[in-house]
């Protein structure tokens, strides 16, 4: 009896994954793979193919449609050798053997204005275009510098509803412009991962306009320190509502031509939509060298003020709801041993075993440990891209170099 009930019990489960495999090919043949292929539609194509790599650091490919953001390039950057540079070599040789340890794509260092340092791993080149990932975020703040000036926005002390009419008569019409730069609006980041979910289509949707406007918040503006998406796209649409004009032509107008870039690119949800401002530009590592040096000399790059006077100031202020964080940048006034991105855990949290050594550094944070870090003080950049390092400590080379110019 027992025998009978085995055997049956067998024929019954090849049966059941015999019907399994046959679901399971219907699933991969009529719909993965077409899907991949985009007979689905842009949205199942994206989503799908992100799943058959690493769905947080998609490659190049991915990332369709691209919109070009026009350079000027006309020369390169200066550099040094590092004989000649007032860092030591064997210091320089130390930065550069912790960069590979953490499988760094890149490292750039730059003093006084010129690259005394530079390695690359992995078929990486000093032209080579990369994903910014957050520091994308940023361009927002020094965009919104020149839509003041330009008359477009009055202040940022200005509720984002003077724009975003959606927030009007809601809970969110209170929010200012401000809190969305210090990352203190009160939004909060959805962590369903569903294809529909409002989160994926905030990534990867054809209209990622609709699903950031309607993130839901929590608290009073202000007063919470959330890094999350939706505050740097809000601040990207308010941008293109105010001027007028596309983010990325604006942004071509106003800082990549000034500063003699090579073209580069912003990811957009659809043809003629809405550029992401939360994420996803890729730019050659020079030309994010540029960026920092710009910023070291509060705006100003071979000579001419390319941001608005002043407001690099602005933008390195600690916010109230967050000492180390100012506008779409990180600061290191205070030490803290562990940053969280979300107060409410450690999980992701960017490390520091120590304090900086001065207290101007101030870095842009891109997704995968991607960092420029900017040390005013002591006239230095660095510059370090590659995949992620969950050890990674972000006082080290800052330090390090830091200590080395001391």
């Amino acid at each position: 009896m027992i025998k009978q009930i085995l055997q049956w019990t067998g024929v019954v489960l090849k049966k059941i994954l015999k019907w399994l495999g046959i679901g399971f090919s219907i699933i991969i043949i009529g719909g993965f793979i077409p899907a991949t292929l985009g007979a689905y539609g842009l949205f199942w194509e994206r989503w799908t193919t992100s799943l058959l790599g690493n769905p947080l650091n998609p490659r190049l490919s991915w990332y369709t449609p691209l919109e070009k953001t026009t350079g000027n390039f006309s020369q390169p950057l200066a550099t040094l050798t590092s004989e000649d540079s007032a860092i030591q070599q064997d210091v320089l040789q130390e930065a550069s053997d912790y960069a590979e340890l953490h499988g760094s794509d890149s490292l750039v260092i730059q003093h006084n204005g010129k690259i005394v340092y530079e390695n690359y791993w992995n078929d990486t080149k000093p032209e080579s275009l990369f994903a910014l990932h957050s520091i994308t975020k940023t361009m927002n703040a020094l965009l919104m510098g020149h839509a003041i000036e330009d008359g477009f926005i009055d202040s940022v002390d200005i509720p984002a509803a003077t724009f975003i009419e959606e927030w009007k008569g809601s809970n969110k019409e209170n929010i200012q412009i401000r809190d969305l730069l210090n990352m203190a609006s009160g939004i909060q980041e959805s962590y369903n991962f569903k294809p529909t979910s409002s989160r994926i289509q905030r990534i990867m949707g054809l209209d990622i306009v609709a699903p950031n406007i309607a993130a839901e918040t929590k608290g009073k503006p202000g007063t919470a320190f959330m890094h999350v998406n939706p505050n740097s796209q809000i601040l990207g649409i308010i941008i293109e509502r105010a001027t007028g004009q596309r983010f990325s032509e604006y942004f071509s107008e106003k800082i990549w031509q000034p500063l003699g870039a090579r073209d580069a690119f912003f990811f957009v949800d659809t043809h003629g939509g809405m550029v992401h401002t939360d994420c996803c530009m890729w730019a050659s590592i020079r030309d994010i060298v540029r960026v920092g040096e710009m910023l070291m000399n509060k705006g100003i790059f071979n000579g001419n003020q390319i941001i608005p006077a002043g407001w690099v100031d602005e933008m390195i202020q600690p916010s109230k709801a967050n000492v180390n964080y100012g506008m779409q940048l990180w600061i290191g006034k205070e030490f803290v041993e562990y940053r969280p991105y979300d107060p409410s855990t450690t999980i992701f949290a960017n490390y520091h075993s120590e304090p900086f050594q001065v207290n101007d550094v101030f870095f842009l944070d891109g997704l995968g440990k991607k960092r420029l870090y900017v040390v005013p003080s002591k006239s230095l950049v660095i510059l370090r891209t590659g995949p992620n390092s969950s050890e990674w400590d972000d006082s080290k080379l800052p330090n390090l170099l830091i200590g080395a110019l001391n």
